[in-house]
């Protein structure tokens, strides 16, 4: 006996057809997962690809006396890389995973020619006394024989620039 003075229309179909459809939402969904999945494998294997002459560029940092500092810019590739901006910060003694202070102001290179090594003095502001044990880390940013600019902080990976 229906107590409702408006009768039951509704169809709600069998289990087969619940089943059923169950089956479909999770289909597209992993397919949708398979192709997100295989897109972000590309591209990582994209960006492994263009950075192959960034991780072939890199910097060392020799401490010459109290207010001197040389770094060497090597480029190990076969290309030249363009538009190196060089900057050298001090990392606290005391405090490893603070915030490195700048110690000079970051010098420009032009061009350096594959299999070259550019050599580049900084003369550190006078509030900043260099001591042999100190660490400095080397910010590289440049542009890559095929137009890619890149960011390297230290022995790090290259980061692509936007």
């Amino acid at each position: 006996m229906n107590w409702s003075p408006i009768q039951d229309v509704i169809d709600w179909g069998s289990v087969p057809d619940w089943f059923g459809a169950v089956g479909s939402i999770a289909s597209v969904l992993f397919v949708y997962l398979g192709l997100r999945r295989e897109i972000r494998a590309r591209r990582s294997d994209d960006l492994r690809k263009r950075a192959t002459q960034a991780r072939l560029v890199s910097a060392v940092a020799e401490i010459r006396g109290a207010s001197v500092l040389r770094v060497a810019v090597a480029n190990e590739s076969d290309a030249p890389v363009l538009d190196v901006a060089v900057l050298a910060r001090l990392v606290a003694p005391d405090d490893p995973d603070g915030t490195p202070v700048e110690l000079a102001a970051a010098k420009h290179v032009r061009r350096i020619p594959g299999r070259d090594v550019q050599d580049l003095f900084f003369t550190v502001a006078a509030q900043h006394r260099l001591r042999p044990g100190d660490t400095v880390l080397v910010d590289l940013t440049f542009t890559d024989h095929d137009g890619n600019r890149w960011h390297r902080i230290g022995a790090g990976q290259p980061e692509p620039v936007d």
